[in-house]
């Protein structure tokens, strides 16, 4: 459908943002430097659209899951807090049984994932996820 396509781009866009920002973090380009202004100027942009991909991944069944599960490798590798964010506020919106579970399953999805966009470590992330 359309809403998956619209879904599939937008995330490759996500993406391909997210991989600059972390390929470039320690380099001064002009390109970065407006990046980082931006993020600076709404410093929950991050965070909400990490927020929105887990959020589309784990509470929709519309979605392609692969197309998904890519950006947030790279977000999360782009901008960790982003990732600890989201998992404080999901884990805090569950019961105390269900909160030690989960978070078993985000230590269990970290497991292994290396400081990388190559292809092998995008690909062990989204089997985890």
């Amino acid at each position: 459908s359309s809403d998956q396509s619209i879904c599939a781009m937008c995330s490759s866009t996500i993406d391909h943002l997210a991989t600059y920002i972390f390929l470039n973090r320690s380099r001064e380009k002009p390109t970065i430097q407006l990046i980082r202004q931006h993020i600076t100027s709404d410093p929950e942009v991050l965070n909400d659209i990490m927020a929105s991909l887990f959020n589309a991944l784990l509470f929709s069944s519309q979605v392609n899951q692969w197309a998904i599960t890519r950006p947030i490798l790279s977000l999360l590798l782009a901008a960790e807090s982003t990732y600890t964010n989201y998992q404080n506020q999901l884990i805090n919106t569950q019961n105390i049984e269900n909160q030690e579970k989960l978070k078993e399953e985000f230590e269990k999805l970290g497991t292994d994932i290396q400081q990388s966009v190559e292809s092998t470590n995008r690909d062990k992330f989204t089997q985890k996820l």
